[in-house]
């Protein structure tokens, strides 16, 4: 009797959640996808996902169910995309704009990464202006201090040329960099432990069928649910902090100097003359609550720390590998060196090469509030509909032949050259990265000391993608380095 009852029950619901599902079936028709159970729909697909497993599994159903595809999950509408050209359409929409982060909403709150669409456009100006060529000319001073110092940190490693991981070094290398543009003083360091740690909460959490959904997160990991609120608010106190001694020094601009301030165990950065995120955001007319201005301080720092991290460590490696790209970037700077000319478009094409095939970025999302009407040269005139979750897959878009040649896999950064290309992992449209040029400056004063100084090696195993947030390596980002001979 109880079987029966639950049989029953679960007919039922499974007849509802079709007919509530009946108008989006209705439009997606013509697109294939993996066998869906009744009320489950595709559950499999998702669950057997895992941060080491996602790129042979996606590759394997891009293979299987082609590069535009449903999944049913319960009463959601997932829409996995590979195609360059549907992708394009929907990155340059200026009308589906959600970006559905949830997972990250408790600690980046109403940030530009997950705020309203109608609020975008104003954030958007706002971080941009951080870009504005006098204060980027500024900021490059503050990146070159951060590139040497990272080269000091290398030098035992170079002297002892043996095969290493980056990644440690470059990631806090990377975080005591973003603290500084983001808040223009370096913050105590259990304030960085706590950034560290819940960085790597949140990395754990993704794909994880236990906490990557609000709800069974809450359920299942009440006490990793904890910790995560305890080191949120710990990184907001010192927020807090940083944001008042802030106002305070506007309001005291002309008595105090920044050198000689401190609060509690915040210390001032030796100041170069840039002016911060925080300082642009409080100087401008928007009217941002301080929830505000914290959730943006940590967007900045969140995305800023583990892209551009992950971004520099695909970069050594990937130059280190290929010896005739280090040795073409060895000449343009040495001749810049000589001649003092800033623009190294080599060094740009070969980093911007490391952004088309290891994206840090993997997956860019939007959430469908009403149709989408597109038009495809193969899927014909079509609609998607309101409601589904689309997820767009940057890893194989990037790599597809049809923009980018037959050697679409092979590392060539001539190709930024000679006919630029498009480059995807900065977004395109309305939702691009407001931080585009800064980006790729950061990196360059990073990576342009260390191969002056370096040679680095093509020791170690090769990258094995892992998706964990960002794109990362499960066995790491393996090195090695030389000291280079000194030129007369």
């Amino acid at each position: 009797m109880i079987l029966a009852s639950i049989f029953v029950c679960f007919c039922l619901v499974s007849a509802f959640n079709y007919l509530r599902q009946r108008r989006q079936r209705g439009f997606i028709k013509n697109l294939g996808g993996p066998f869906t159970w009744p009320l489950m729909g595709a559950m499999h697909k998702i669950v057997l996902l895992s941060p080491k497993n996602f790129f042979e599994r996606s590759s394997v159903y891009l293979a299987k169910y082609g590069a535009v595809s449903r999944i049913w999950v319960f009463h959601r509408l997932f829409i996995p995309v590979a195609d360059l050209e549907l992708a394009k359409q929907l990155l340059r929409s200026e009308t589906h704009l959600e970006t559905g982060h949830e997972l990250m909403s408790d600690w980046l709150g109403d940030s530009l990464l997950t705020c309203q669409p109608q609020h975008w456009p104003q954030r958007h100006q706002l971080l941009a202006s951080l870009s504005r060529p006098d204060n980027l000319l500024q900021l490059s001073q503050l990146f070159r201090q951060h590139g040497e110092q990272l080269c000091q940190q290398l030098a035992a490693r170079a002297e002892a040329r043996q095969v290493f991981d980056v990644w440690q070094l470059v990631s806090d290398n990377v975080l005591d960099l973003m603290l500084s543009i983001s808040c223009g003083m370096q913050p105590s360091e259990l304030y960085k432990q706590a950034f560290k740690e819940l960085t790597e909460l949140y990395r754990k959490r993704f794909l994880s069928v236990r906490s990557a959904n609000r709800l069974t997160f809450w359920v299942c990991s009440p006490l990793t649910r904890r910790r995560q609120q305890r080191l949120i608010r710990r990184i907001n106190e010192e927020n807090k902090q940083m944001l008042e001694q802030r106002r305070q020094l506007k309001l005291n601009s002309n008595q105090i100097k920044i050198e000689g301030i401190t609060i509690d165990h915040i210390e001032p950065v030796p100041r170069v003359k840039y002016q911060s995120l925080l300082e642009l955001l409080l100087a401008s007319e928007a009217s941002l609550t301080d929830a505000q201005l914290l959730a943006e301080l940590n967007c900045c720092n969140f995305l800023g720390h583990l892209l551009g991290s992950s971004a520099l460590c695909s970069a050594l490696v990937l130059i280190a590998r290929h010896p005739a790209v280090q040795q073409r970037c060895l000449e343009e700077l040495r001749e810049a060196k000589d001649t003092k000319e800033g623009h190294l478009p080599y060094l740009e094409a070969v980093l911007k090469e490391t952004l088309r095939l290891q994206p840090p970025q993997v997956i860019v999302n939007r959430e469908l509030s009403q149709d989408f009407e597109y038009t495809h040269s193969q899927l014909g005139a079509a609609s998607l509909p309101a409601g589904a979750e689309i997820y767009m897959n940057l890893y194989e878009l990037q790599r597809a032949e049809q923009e980018y040649g037959t050697k679409a896999q092979h590392f060539q950064p001539e190709r930024f050259l000679e006919q630029p290309v498009e480059l995807l992992s900065f977004g395109l449209g309305p939702r691009s990265c407001p931080a585009q040029q800064m980006s790729l400056s950061l990196l360059q004063q990073l990576v342009a000391p260390l191969l002056l100084q370096y040679e680095l090696l093509p020791y170690g195993d090769a990258l094995r993608p892992q998706l964990r947030l960002a794109l990362g390596s499960s066995n790491g980002f393996q090195l090695a380095l030389q000291p280079r001979k000194k030129i007369d």
